[in-house]
């Protein structure tokens, strides 16, 4: 495997973060929702527009992929439809379920497709389950807002995507320079789950590593069904690593308390576990764990804090993780809707590499490149202490690999991971 240019290790040293895909840490008990500080605006009227969700409501991971991500997109559609909706008319959430598999991601890529009323789509919530389905939108000129973050998504051709949530460069990257230059670590084990985010994750750590002198002990592939890691994690034991990383979902909960058991004392960095239900697996046994990650702590700033006291005063539970990216999702459809006049399709689709439309996460608009990347993505870094809950501890917000690189460069680089 080639390993990422210099330019990339010039960009992405100047500041360490993460997430791509970063459930947030924990937040307070139980917020007041911030009181109205306007008169209301006239509820939207008119015909509803049809946005369709996909969703994991079967499977392991139907909470934070699942009811929370549904729960802030209609958050957001509701908020848009108590000021008017979009020209008068509401917002409606159509949500199908994915189960965070490709084969059904492509039914319901065609279902979505075969509704006239859908005119654009937040989806998937797996890399792995988007890049067969995004054909299929395309052959229906369905515009989408993407949530996978695999590099690859962005680099097949399609002119009706968007990738909203900063991609795995940013995550792999911010990741490993984070071992070397604040843990001081010079040697590392990999675990992936062998899906698309896993491993595109993975081997742009492993390259990353490789880059700045750390050496990587081994490069292990575990399937997303498994349950009983300490096979892999025996054979780990015996290479005594600094660090062990591990890139996949919820398996690597599995992993920390397995490796604990085996007497393995390796620091641990597991993408994107900054959420409740690693919290609850591992309890006690996840002190100490390193993620990174993109979504952002709810105290981050006022507009995430106020977030997330209206959504608990509304939903009696916190939005985590991916929540505030679902919200922003429909906030940058909405967007392209609006400036498109009639919501047809194709109108939207003219319209999506225009969005310029606010995010939670930082205080500059969202604004996408030609290929539809974000100009200005956002990645943190958590550890989680011995209060049993994540903390920030490093934030990184600056220009992207892809900016900074020639299209043949970022493209061989993607082409050359495995």
């Amino acid at each position: 495997m080639k390993k990422i240019t210099l330019v990339i290790s010039i960009v992405l040293a100047l500041a360490v973060m993460l997430g791509a895909c970063a459930p947030q840490p924990a937040a307070p008990a139980a917020p007041a929702a911030p009181a109205a500080d306007k008169p209301a605006e006239a509820a939207a009227t008119g015909a509803p527009i049809s946005i369709g969700v996909a969703a994991i409501q079967t499977g392991s991971d139907t909470y934070i992929h699942g009811e929370l991500i549904i729960l802030a997109a209609q958050f957001k559609a509701d908020e848009i439809n108590a000021k008017g909706g979009i020209n008068g008319r509401p917002i409606k959430i159509v949500v199908m379920d994915d189960a965070g598999d490709p084969k059904q991601a492509v039914v319901v890529a065609n279902a979505f497709c075969a509704n006239p009323d859908i005119v654009g789509v937040i989806a998937h919530p797996y890399s792995g389950s988007t890049i067969p389905a995004l054909p299929i939108y395309k052959a229906c000129g369905l515009p989408v807002v993407v949530h996978g973050t695999n590099p690859r998504i962005t680099e097949l051709g399609f002119d009706n995507i968007v990738q909203g949530t900063g991609n795995d460069f940013i995550s792999g990257t911010a990741g490993a320079d984070y071992v070397k230059d604040d843990l001081g670590l010079k040697t590392v084990a990999i675990i992936h789950n062998k899906t698309i985010f896993g491993q595109g994750v993975a081997s742009v750590f492993k390259a990353r590593l490789e880059q700045i002198g750390v050496t990587v002990t081994s490069y292990t592939g575990v399937d997303p069904t498994d349950v009983d890691f300490t096979p892999v994690l025996t054979t780990i034991k015996g290479e005594n690593p600094d660090l062990i990383y591990f890139a996949g979902y919820t398996e690597g909960a599995l992993i920390r308390k397995q490796m604990l058991q085996l007497g393995i004392t390796a620091k641990y960095m597991a993408a994107e576990s900054v959420n409740s239900e690693y919290i609850d697996v591992v309890k006690e046994q996840g002190v100490g764990t390193i993620s990174v990650q993109a979504t952002a702590p709810l105290d981050l700033n006022d507009e995430l804090k106020a977030f997330d006291a209206a959504f608990f005063a509304k939903n009696n539970k916190h939005p985590e993780s991916w929540s505030m990216y679902y919200y922003d999702h429909v906030t940058h459809l909405a967007d392209a809707i609006a400036k498109a006049g009639e919501p047809t399709r194709a109108n939207i689709v003219a319209q999506m590499h225009n969005i310029d439309a606010p995010t939670l996460l930082t205080d500059m608009n969202a604004t996408y490149d030609a290929r539809g990347r974000l100009n200005h993505p956002v990645t943190f870094i958590y550890e989680m202490k011995d209060d049993m809950q994540f903390h920030l501890v490093k934030a990184w917000n600056e220009t992207p690999p892809y900016q900074t690189m020639s299209d043949e460069e970022y493209v061989g680089i993607i082409n050359s991971l495995k």
